[in-house]
């Protein structure tokens, strides 16, 4: 038996557990770190399941200006 039910709390909690332990407890920057890793994630399984298609520039950067 797990102490996390999936890996979106395993995450969760890895993320918070790396800022505690450098002394941060700004819950925005954890939550930026994850929004950030699921980003990434995505990106990879995208790229991995078209090969070698480019990546929309507004999925690698939300703020990029169209």
């Amino acid at each position: 038996m797990s102490i996390f039910e999936s890996s979106t709390e395993r995450m969760a909690w890895n993320i918070a557990a790396r800022h505690f332990a450098n002394g941060q407890k700004d819950p925005v920057a954890m939550i930026v770190e994850g929004i950030e890793e699921e980003r990434r994630r995505c990106i990879e399984l995208l790229q991995a399941a078209t090969g070698d298609a480019e990546i929309p520039p507004f999925l690698v950067d939300p703020d990029h200006d169209w």
